[in-house]
């Protein structure tokens, strides 16, 4: 099963989320509960000594907080999908093995009953058979006999 990794964007600094916060306001009506996504954080890095610039060919940008949880929720959501998706698959692949296995064991029985029986297999079975309801057979013709005088 392939294994897929998404790079970690870099966390915003503490600074930036509370300015963050303070830009854009949320208006949540009263009696509503807020569920905000739950957000794995690194512990913070100290910044090296020589600062390298990246080595990615995206420039990098700045996005509001809001977006950014939003993203990350989505991205759970993708992984939790595709963890589901990927059960799901090999469920499917576990049934359709057991149903090739029963058609198999199936299949040999019935060659072993039909050579039991005498009967020929149907891979030997190729003498075409005309299709004529039995109902409807014709009598074959009888010969005439001329009445003798």
């Amino acid at each position: 099963m392939t294994t897929y990794r998404m790079e970690q964007p870099e966390l915003p600094q503490p600074a930036q989320v509370l300015a963050a916060r303070r830009a854009s306001p949320r208006l949540i009506p009263e009696g509503i509960p807020v569920a905000s996504p739950t957000i794995a954080t690194a512990p913070p890095v100290p910044p090296a000594a020589s600062v390298q610039p990246s080595t990615s060919a995206e420039p990098r940008m700045a996005i509001p907080i809001s977006k950014y949880r939003d993203l990350c929720q989505a991205l759970q959501t993708l992984t939790a999908s595709q963890s589901s998706l990927a059960q799901e698959m090999a469920a499917l692949r576990a049934r359709q093995e057991q149903i090739m296995t029963t058609q198999a064991q199936h299949t040999t029985i019935l060659r072993q009953l039909q050579h039991h029986l005498g009967l020929p297999a149907a891979d030997e079975h190729v003498t075409p058979t005309t299709v004529e309801p039995h109902s409807q057979a014709s009598p074959e013709p009888a010969e005439e006999v001329e009445p003798s005088s």
